[in-house]
């Protein structure tokens, strides 16, 4: 999946197929990020999509840990 940059974060769209689809995969992110204590900000829109913004509002920048966060995202697709 292609990650962009969007007003200094960065934000990949998710398109499913079923909102059960997307709460499954969700949950798979939400379980790894309380594993790394490393948490996306996620929204459902149009019902079967769910953008995701990974970001480091502690050092106020995009960090190492969202690009790894990202590509983890890509492999729990």
């Amino acid at each position: 999946m292609e990650w962009n940059v969007i007003d200094g974060k960065l934000v990949n769209n998710f398109k499913f197929k079923t909102q059960t689809e997307l709460a499954q995969f969700l949950l798979k992110v939400a379980n790894y990020a309380d594993e790394i204590n490393h948490h996306p900000d996620c929204k459902i829109h149009k019902a079967f999509q769910l953008e995701i913004t990974l970001y480091s509002h502690d050092k106020n920048k995009i960090t190492d840990l969202d690009h790894q966060l990202a590509q983890k995202i890509d492999t729990l697709l």
